[in-house]
């Protein structure tokens, strides 16, 4: 790299630091949201990775962490992925409230106080989860609209799809947390981590959803002419996933797939198990290996490992891992180990559609 290019990112690289310093240095602690099963497992993730958190509220599938340096928690989330936390904000604002047209006043109040520390510059989005068993007398559509309007008029940029901030607000029964941060800080760039893809007519079942979701949060490519193995494909729902991406996809299941695979001139579906199949094409390679079978952890590793053989050498394998009841962690656990014989890197992730288990990438043999 020429000095001159080196100098500027240098530069910028520190800016940013020094901006990030600044728009968490008021956090008074922050939000997570997670999978309401698994709470003990996120705590305990957050406990041994950032001592010092301590829990002030809950409430399903979310919890409130004071904490007396936010950026602590960036830079940790950012050196690994916490594999159970779906989304997180710092708050920098915290009200009691009543839950009645009132509040909104509140809210207008918190939002002018915490968009002081953050430029004009920048684009924003309102993010609003109301966490209540309590009727409150707005909504989140609601609120976002309000919190979007107020910015907008005095000369805000807010680009809900195409944000760089987000200004988040969590509303419990009886308090609300208002914070700012950079959106690619908060784990997900949804509201909660809560997913609505539209239910479009063409799709082949719930497992779409949790392909789409997982290219998303892992940033997986997928490129036309690409080839892709997919182990356990039936009814075909990842298959039509890649396919409708150019990518020419081998479909591995002794079950039968939807009609709409097959025809589609991308899908080879082979009728048979993945190791008669491993039997039947010996030199075959792929770019990316996938597989959403529904058997023990043990074995799901067992065969991605024996089938990585047939992967090019910057190839890629994306793989749901069914979670017992007990000893969840140390299934995980050897799953990272094992697969990190094989692979360079090694993530793990449950993310909003995976449910009784958790999703896995790994890449670079």
């Amino acid at each position: 790299m020429p000095a001159e290019c080196y100098t500027n990112a240098k530069f910028k690289n520190e800016r940013l630091c020094q901006m990030k310093d600044k728009l968490y240095n008021n956090a008074l602690g922050f939000i997570v949201s997670y999978k309401q099963f698994y709470e003990p497992l996120l705590f305990n993730e957050l406990n041994k990775r950032c001592p010092g958190v301590r829990l002030i509220d809950r409430g399903k599938g979310t919890a409130v962490f004071a904490v007396d340096d936010y950026d602590r928690i960036v830079n940790e989330m950012n050196a690994e992925k916490f594999i159970f936390l779906q989304h997180i904000h710092p708050y920098m604002n915290s009200k009691e409230i009543a839950g009645d047209s009132d509040d909104m006043s509140i809210f207008i109040g918190m939002l002018e106080t915490i968009v002081q520390s953050v430029s004009k510059d920048s684009t924003f989005t309102c993010q609003c989860r109301i966490n209540s068993e309590k009727t409150m007398a707005y909504s989140n559509t609601g609120l976002t609209a309000v919190l979007s309007s107020w910015l907008e008029e005095r000369a805000y940029k807010v680009f809900p799809q195409n944000a760089d901030i987000a200004v988040s607000l969590t509303v419990y029964e009886n308090c609300a947390y208002m914070g700012v941060s950079y959106l690619k800080d908060n784990v997900s760039d949804w509201t909660g981590g809560v997913l609505f893809y539209s239910g479009a007519s063409d799709i082949i079942c719930r497992a779409g959803f949790k392909i789409e979701e997982a290219f998303k949060v892992f940033g997986i490519q997928a490129k036309e002419g690409m080839n892709a193995l997919d182990l356990g494909a039936a009814p075909g729902g990842w298959s039509h996933f890649l396919s409708e991406r150019g990518v020419y996809v081998d479909a591995v299941d002794p079950a039968d797939m939807s009609d709409a695979v097959v025809r589609n001139h991308r899908v080879s579906h082979y009728k048979m198990t993945a190791q008669q199949f491993a039997a039947a094409q010996p030199n075959k390679l792929y770019d990316l290996i996938v597989d959403d079978m529904k058997m023990d952890t043990n074995e799901s590793i067992d065969v991605l490992c024996r089938m990585s053989r047939y992967l090019k050498k910057d190839g890629a394998a994306l793989l749901t891992l069914k979670l017992p009841k007990k000893d969840v962690m140390k299934r995980i656990n050897i799953a990272k180990k094992i697969l990190g014989n094989y692979f360079v890197t090694v993530n793990v992730r449950q993310l909003y559609y995976n449910r009784s288990e958790v999703s896995v990438y790994a890449n670079g043999l």
